[in-house]
């Protein structure tokens, strides 16, 4: 724990939980109404010239708005890509302050600097995002064979319908960073100032998969966040789960427009042995960043590197 008192231990984590999602609603409605506004405009026209000949009801005029604006709508599914990736841009800002602040606060506190795992070790987190993208994508494209999920079916669509830049740039490095500054820069660090590894991990990992549209996904990002947490606490730095964020996005775009899943999905061998061989590799890679020397056992005075207090 990093024994950082502050007023209200509450409001110093649903704060900014709830700022992140009022600036995303707020940008996403905000560009909505800009696509939407001609069409609106479009439709009171309509409305004023039918209105001429005869009085239109209620059900008229909801019906001529809709029927406006279905192309506004069609434009908004179709750039959901965009959209996010503009008000993660947004978020950015205020939880980029935020994370100063609490790193300046630590330094108040005087709390424990972890020991940083060295840059030259950070290949096994490379392999592990390489590997685990391949695996974990593989996974749940043979999850949805078995167990079909129209959400996650719907939203994959609309994800992979943006051009390969936009995708890379949005989904592959900034929507990332900004997850990860909110769910483990923030929540998780915040947690972790009064409650053990397991609790803030699980805490942090549990409001970022409530942050995805279905089942799927949101199992996977709960199991993801637990992952990048620990690879904060055991790195000692904030690059060890953005890193990992922002292959495992990265990989998952080029495999899947470069029609590396569309090759393994005509054989299912190929499939099974490419989650099999991931999954192996992920392993591996895990035994070998637990033993590398970093981390901090947090309220424990150390001599030297130590392991991450993940069962205290």
């Amino acid at each position: 724990m990093n024994q950082i008192h502050r007023k209200s231990p509450f409001w110093s984590l649903a704060g900014p939980l709830l700022g992140y999602m009022a600036i995303q609603f707020v940008v996403q409605l905000a560009i909505q109404l800009v696509i939407e506004m001609p069409y609106i405009v479009r439709a009171y026209g309509k409305l004023l010239h039918d209105s001429r000949s005869a009085v239109p009801g209620m059900q008229d005029i909801l019906d001529s708005y809709m029927e406006t604006l279905e192309p506004a709508f069609e434009i908004i599914a179709a750039h959901q890509v965009e959209i996010a990736t503009v008000s993660a841009v947004c978020t950015i800002i205020m939880t980029g302050i935020l994370f100063g602040r609490d790193r300046k606060l630590e330094q108040k506190f005087g709390v424990k600097t972890p020991v940083k795992v060295p840059l030259s070790q950070y290949w096994t987190v490379v392999v592990f995002g390489i590997a685990g993208g391949i695996a974990s994508t593989c996974l749940m494209a043979m999850i949805q064979l078995a167990f079909y999920d129209e959400r996650y079916q719907q939203a994959a669509q609309i994800t992979y319908s943006a051009g390969l830049l936009l995708q890379l740039i949005g989904l592959g490095v900034i929507i990332p960073v900004a997850e990860e500054l909110m769910f483990r820069g923030i929540l998780y660090k915040r947690f972790r100032e009064r409650q053990s590894f397991w609790y803030s991990a699980a805490c942090s990992a549990l409001l970022f998969s409530f942050m995805h549209s279905n089942a799927t996904q949101m199992i996977y990002a709960f199991l993801l966040g637990l992952m990048l947490s620990y690879l904060y606490e055991k790195f000692g730095s904030f690059r060890a789960p953005v890193l990992l964020h922002i292959l495992l996005n990265t990989g998952s775009v080029i495999l899947t427009e470069a029609g590396g899943f569309r090759w393994m999905a005509a054989e299912p061998m190929r499939m099974a042995g490419a989650v099999i061989a991931g999954a192996f590799l992920c392993s591996v890679m895990f035994v070998m960043i637990q033993k590398l020397p970093g981390g901090v056992k947090a309220g424990r005075p150390t001599d030297g590197p130590d392991q991450p207090d993940m069962f205290q």
